[in-house]
C-alpha cells in the first residue's frame, strides 16, 4: 500500500515522501481501515519539524533527555512515548474498517464507515491505517466523507476548551486569534448556539465578511484597527472573560491585556512561532490566568463514560452543522507535498483533504 512517509524530522516538505509498505494486520482491539480522505492540519505539521519533540524535551520529566537517549514522553509516567521518525504522517480521517483483531468493541466495527484519530507512527496518510477500536467512531450517514474526516481534531478541541475548561457561560465573551480558521469559525457558531459572544481577531478583512454571517459579534482586524482599544470600546471597558490563542508572540500578549477581572486566556498554538512576553503585573492585578491546552493529553486524564458523553455531543454538534469545515481544495496522495505546502499559505480559506484512495 502507499504511504506518506517522513524519515527524519526536517523543515523541507519536499523530504515528505509516498512509499510502498506492507499492508498492516491488526492486533488485539484494533480495526484496519480502508482510508477514504484525511485533512492536513497545522498539528500535522508539528511531527514534521519535531515541534512536540522540542517542546516535550523542556518537561521536567524529561529532564535529562540527551542525543543518547532522545526518547521523551507525553506524561509523567513514562506511559505515552512521543514518536520520533521514521513514520507515517497525518492525525487524523475517515474510512471502512475491512479488518479487525480480537474483541467485541473491533468486531463490531468491521464493514463500518469510521472517523479516526491516529496520528504517527501509525498516521492516516496512507491507503489503510491500524488504529485502536476505541479511537473509531462510525459517522452516520448524513455526514460527508470529507466532513467526516475532520470529526476529531477541530471539533474535540473547541467543544472540550468552550465547554470543559474555560466553562463558558451564556453571555460572556469569547475572544479568538486566528478566528478565521475552521476551528475559530466553529467557536462562532457555538457561540449562536449556547449564547455567549464572540470577539474575533483576525490579521486581515478575508474572513471578516464570512464571520459576521456565521454570527460573530464583533471583528477586529489587526491590520488597521487598534485592539486594546476595540476591545475597551465593545466591552464598555470591562474586558472579556475568556480568550483563545493558537498564534503566541505579541498577540498573545495583547490578549492578556484585554481580559478582565478574573479572566482567562487558554493558550492551544504557536502559528507566530514567537514567545509570548508578558509582565508579571499584567496577571496580577487583574487576578487573570494563562493556561495551557492540548488535546490529547487532555483526554488522557478523562474517564471512559467522560469521553464517551463528549464524542456523543461532539456528534450530534457535527450532524447540525456546528463543525462544518469549507474544503478548498482536495489533493490525491501521490501530491501530498503540494498539499501541505497549500494548506500553509498565508491567507488560505477553507481546508486542504488528501483523497487517500484512487478508486
Amino acid at each position: 500500500m502507499k504511504s506518506a512517509r517522513l524519515q527524519a524530522f526536517t523543515r523541507d516538505l519536499a523530504e515528505i515522501c509516498v512509499e510502498e509498505v506492507p499492508l498492516p494486520e491488526p492486533g488485539p482491539g484494533q480495526v484496519r481501515v480502508r482510508m477514504l480522505f484525511s485533512p492536513v492540519n497545522p498539528s500535522d505539521l508539528n511531527f514534521v519539524h519535531g515541534t512536540y519533540h522540542a517542546a516535550l524535551q523542556r518537561c521536567i520529566w524529561n529532564h535529562g533527555c540527551t542525543p543518547t537517549a532522545p526518547q521523551v514522553y507525553y506524561d509523567p509516567a513514562h506511559s505515552n512515548l512521543c514518536p520520533v521518525p521514521p513514520y507515517a504522517l497525518g492525525g487524523e480521517g475517515v474510512g471502512v474498517v475491512d479488518s479487525c483483531g480480537s474483541g467485541f468493541l473491533a468486531k463490531r466495527l468491521l464493514g463500518k464507515r469510521v472517523a479516526i484519530t491516529a496520528g504517527p507512527p501509525a498516521g492516516c496518510w496512507q491507503e489503510y491505517s491500524i488504529v485502536e477500536a476505541k479511537k473509531a467512531v462510525v459517522m452516520p450517514d448524513d455526514v460527508s466523507d470529507q466532513q467526516a474526516a475532520m470529526f476529531f481534531v477541530n471539533p474535540l478541541a473547541a467543544y472540550v476548551m468552550i465547554h470543559e475548561v474555560l466553562r463558558v457561560r451564556a453571555g460572556e465573551w469569547v475572544a479568538i486569534s486566528a478566528a478565521g480558521s475552521a476551528l475559530g469559525k466553529s467557536i462562532v457558531r457555538m457561540g449562536k448556539r449556547y449564547g455567549f459572544k464572540t470577539l474575533c481577531v483576525v490579521r486581515s478583512a478575508s474572513n471578516s465578511d464570512e464571520l459576521r454571517a456565521l454570527g460573530a459579534d464583533v471583528v477586529i482586524e489587526t491590520d488597521h484597527q487598534d485592539l486594546l482599544a476595540e476591545v475597551f470600546r465593545v466591552t464598555g471597558g470591562r474586558g472579556v472573560q475568556h480568550a483563545l490563542d493558537c498564534v503566541g508572540g505579541t498577540l498573545a500578549s495583547e490578549l492578556v491585556q484585554c481580559l478582565g477581572l478574573t479572566g482567562q486566556l487558554l493558550v492551544y498554538g504557536t502559528l507566530s512561532n514567537t514567545p509570548m512576553q508578558i509582565p508579571g503585573r499584567d496577571l496580577m492585578m487583574p487576578l487573570t490566568q494563562v493556561s495551557g491546552f492540548f488535546l490529547s493529553n487532555w483526554l488522557a486524564r478523562q474517564s471512559p463514560l467522560k469521553l464517551l458523553g463528549i464524542l456523543r455531543a461532539v456528534k450530534k454538534l457535527t450532524r447540525q452543522g456546528v463543525f462544518h469545515a469549507e474544503v478548498s481544495e482536495v489533493f490525491p496522495l501521490a501530491q501530498v507535498v503540494d498539499a501541505v505546502i497549500a494548506a500553509g499559505q498565508p491567507g488560505r480559506t477553507g481546508k486542504i483533504l488528501l483523497r487517500l484512495r484512487a478508486d
